[in-house]
């Protein structure tokens, strides 16, 4: 249980970007105005871009704004973006704790108090919770050969900002998220540049969010994956990272090593057909994808070319980061 005294201003503020996801918000807020900790303790900011008609329906009318806890922030539309949104809740919010969600999220009842109890027992640290994918979205996440969802054990070594919680201190000493990373990668930053001023990351795992799981299609997913180019900027500014991220100090994941080497097999094995050796790899950095079983493996082997195809898109989206921030990454 939280035993700090009441102050004059809440205790922790949640910071929420949003931008196109009004069902998805709902369900946030929804799920907020359930959370244990007593209500004068924590408040709201939303940073969206949503037409005023259409903020007040959602913000003003419900429960957590009539009730005086829910602030919103109004963003102009082509302004938005993760870090922006996040640093402009940021700068609206009161209290000596900061914890962000999203609104494709959907926190325990208990998330923001065991968050708190957390930060509580360790001043100063950076806390952050574990994040599975929402399970009235099994259907989904069993159906689409591209689900997409988030799986965190807490603490994960990205820090993704879907559940995580900063001293407000912290946060302005290092000036919040770094709008350079427009499109992905700013959770990360924050977090290696948090660790690097002396905080520590911690982990309080029955601090539980459930994300969304997003059914896409090859298309979407392609589509959904071009943010990935902000990511060499990551490697750029934090040189170590490179060493604990990346395979062989080049490759962002072992799964694109195998996706190139694929490709690499199949140019040449028209002249060469004993190339086709040179799938293995790829296969075996899949082949657990959806589990041990014969069924798995099997459903595995089915969708292998077109999680082959998202992986060599990737790549080319690591080449193109690559040469707009100088420096190599695939």
């Amino acid at each position: 249980m939280v035993t700090e005294a009441h102050a004059a201003d809440p205790l922790v503020a949640v910071v929420v970007p949003s931008h196109r996801r009004p069902h998805g918000l709902t369900e946030l807020l929804d799920a907020l105005a359930e959370q244990t900790l007593p209500r004068d303790r924590w408040t709201v900011v939303v940073a969206h871009t949503y037409e005023p008609f259409e903020a007040r329906s959602l913000l003003e009318e419900h429960e957590l704004g009539r009730a005086g806890v829910l602030r919103d922030v109004a963003v102009e539309p082509q302004a938005a973006g993760p870090a922006h949104q996040r640093n402009c809740g940021l700068r609206a919010a009161r209290g000596d704790l900061v914890a962000f969600t999203d609104d494709d999220c959907r926190p325990a009842a208990d998330w923001l108090e065991r968050l708190v109890d957390c930060a509580l027992a360790h001043p100063g640290a950076v806390v952050q919770g574990t994040t599975r994918p929402d399970p009235r979205d099994a259907a989904a996440f069993e159906a689409s050969p591209h689900p997409r969802s988030v799986w965190v054990e807490a603490p994960g070594r990205n820090a993704q900002t879907c559940n995580i919680l900063y001293p407000r201190e912290l946060l302005e000493q290092l000036g919040g998220f770094d709008e350079s990373f427009a499109t992905a990668g700013e959770d990360v930053d924050l977090a290696l540049r948090a660790q690097e001023a002396g905080a520590v990351l911690v982990g309080a795992p029955d601090a539980l969010v459930h994300h969304a799981v997003d059914a896409l299609s090859l298309r979407e997913k392609l589509r959904h994956d071009a943010k990935w180019e902000n990511l060499p900027l990551l490697i750029k500014r934090h040189p170590r990272f490179r060493g604990e991220q990346c395979v062989l100090g080049l490759w962002w994941k072992r799964e694109h090593v195998g996706a190139a080497l694929a490709l690499a097999a199949l140019a040449a094995t028209p002249r060469r057909p004993w190339a086709l050796v040179g799938l293995w790899p790829y296969y075996m950095a899949e082949r657990r994808r959806h589990g041990e079983g014969l069924r798995a493996r099997l459903r595995t082997i089915r969708e292998l070319p077109a999680h082959w195809l998202v992986e060599i898109a990737e790549i080319g989206r690591f080449a193109r980061g690559s040469i707009r921030y100088r420096t190599l990454v695939l």
